[in-house]
């Protein structure tokens, strides 16, 4: 029987369609492991709100420790969606939208990846402006996607009126999704300035990322029926 006749089970298809996430991960590999025996005694892996290092890695950490922490949770993530383990609440996620979300994932650490390793085989940093950069972007992709996110087990805003209530869940995710893309804007704009002042204001604008839309949908919460006695 000709190979195009066979039947294709759905999570056949879906594996099939992971390639551009399984394309990084090897090029993502293939740097590290090419930068490893290049890379200097000490690699700046932390940096400090002055955008000076204040945490070191050996080259085979600085080199590998990422890359291993990229394809397992990747590797987890497929194993509660397509693989044994019977995950019904992250199957819940549309297939289309949970590949754009590991993809976006791989993008981010592959990036923070290539800022550290390029900064270290230069004989420097990445530059904390880079960085802030990256992570802005990271912020603007995934509010872009928020909006689209049905309750999973795996991602999004997981607390007590999201989860119990569909309704709370997508109001909740809509609004983060505006104020996630804004707040990337306002970090875009913050890279601008000295990193002693960026590095504050990011932070502070990550923590109201977080705490606007978890305030709002405890606000729009439905009241609690009191309990019988």
């Amino acid at each position: 029987m000709d190979d195009e006749l066979l039947p294709v089970s759905e999570e056949g298809l879906q594996l099939k369609r992971e390639w551009p996430s399984w394309i990084l991960i090897g090029a993502i590999w293939g740097f590290s492991l090419w930068a490893l025996p290049r890379l200097p005694a000490k690699v700046a892996v932390h940096w400090g709100l002055d955008g000076t290092p204040n945490g070191w890695a050996s080259p085979l950490q600085a080199a590998l420790l990422l890359p291993g922490l990229i394809t397992l949770v990747y590797g987890l993530s497929l194993a509660f969606l397509n693989g044994p383990f019977d995950f019904r609440a992250a199957r819940s996620m549309d297939p289309a939208l949970a590949r754009r979300v590991r993809l976006l994932l791989v993008l981010f650490l592959g990036g923070l990846q290539a800022l550290t390793l390029g900064g270290a085989l230069r004989k420097g940093t990445p530059g904390d402006t880079a960085i802030l950069a990256l992570l802005a972007l990271f912020f603007i992709l995934l509010g872009n996607l928020m909006p689209r996110l049905e309750p999973n087990a795996l991602v999004g805003i997981r607390i007590p009126p999201t989860l119990e209530d569909r309704g709370v869940w997508r109001r909740t995710h809509r609004l983060g999704g505006w104020v996630f893309m804004a707040g990337g804007l306002l970090q875009l704009a913050a890279c601008l300035l000295p990193c002693r002042v960026a590095n504050p204001v990011v932070m502070g604008l990550i923590a109201a990322m977080v705490l606007v839309p978890i305030g709002y949908a405890y606000r729009i919460r439905p009241a609690q029926p009191p309990a019988s006695r």
